[in-house]
């Protein structure tokens, strides 16, 4: 037998195993059957991940488990900072579209909806663009760069804001102005004039102070947005809400300190948040159980 057939055999077997965790462990983090681990994502081939996804999307997984699922495997992956871009043939970011192999914050997130909610790898890559550009149009200029005044509000198909659900009355406003161009420009590719003028916008947000006492109410798989007191911008940081057998609540996400994708307890990022006086507080993210692709969901080349 192949290498590669063995591997997809173990990895069919660690998805069935998953699949029963699910069903029978509630919403806690459904595990890899210690007997039959795949291989960490980094690591695998594309026929690989395709069978990959295959298994996954065939198992009765909830989009949040098989978020936690997915999420799980790219433990350890490495942390570049801007890895994707729009490919080879654009003129100003010519990193891939796709790449499994290394992730920053964002990416990381963007990557692992991708996995969670396509049938196999072209799916895949197809709803990573379309999380990633708004109205699935690849360009640098369509990228939804700013995560809370363009990544949310672009895939409200797929994800809704549900901080003030989540905190109540222990929300709070920021309000701030986005300029796009400023930003663009600050990526060092001079003077840029292609975006939209530069916009006011508010938003609810919980204060630092209160991440541990909502806790209790995360599902899992929620995405958790760090917000910042910087100007020009919402979100420093994003990441997974995830919950272990146990009723732990972690944060799984991209390190730039630890150099790779880890799991955070949230007691650990609460202290390490106070004393951040850059770090203003969080945005809960829920991913739609019920999502449906939009009218201009696209098709294109893999790269």
């Amino acid at each position: 037998m192949s290498l590669f057939w063995v591997k997809t055999f173990l990895l069919s077997g660690a998805l069935l195993a998953v699949s029963l965790a699910a069903v029978h462990g509630g919403r806690a983090e459904p595990f890899l059957h210690p007997a039959a681990p795949p291989e960490k994502l980094p690591l695998l081939t594309i026929p690989e991940i395709d069978e990959f996804i295959k298994n996954l999307s065939r198992t009765p997984l909830t989009v949040a488990q098989k978020i936690a699922v997915a999420s799980r495997l790219a433990l350890g992956t490495p942390y570049v900072q801007g890895p994707l871009g729009e490919g080879s043939s654009e003129g100003y970011d010519k990193d891939p579209l796709i790449d499994f192999t290394r992730v920053d914050c964002t990416t990381f997130c963007e990557q692992t909806l991708a996995l969670a909610i396509s049938r196999d790898y072209p799916d895949a890559f197809k709803n990573l663009q379309t999380i990633r550009y708004h109205g699935g149009t690849i360009s640098f200029f369509t990228r939804n760069h700013f995560i809370l005044a363009d990544w949310l509000p672009n895939n409200a198909w797929l994800l809704k804001d549900v901080t003030q659900e989540k905190g109540g009355s222990l929300c709070t406003v920021m309000i701030k102005t986005i300029d796009r161009n400023t930003f663009a420009a600050s990526l060092g590719y001079g003077p840029v004039t292609g975006f939209a003028p530069p916009q006011r916008m508010s938003l609810h947000y919980l204060p630092k102070d209160h991440l541990l006492t909502i806790a209790p109410r995360f599902k899992g798989s929620e995405i958790m947005v760090l917000v910042t007191t910087r100007d020009g911008i919402f979100a420093s940081h994003l990441g997974f809400i995830i919950i272990n057998q146990d009723g732990s609540r972690l944060f799984r996400h991209a390190s730039s300190i630890a150099g790779k994708v880890i799991d955070e307890p949230l007691q650990q990022l609460s202290v390490r948040l106070a004393a951040d006086r850059e770090s203003a507080g969080i945005v809960l993210l829920e991913v739609r159980e019920d999502f449906s692709l939009p009218a201009e969901h696209i098709s294109h080349t893999l790269q």
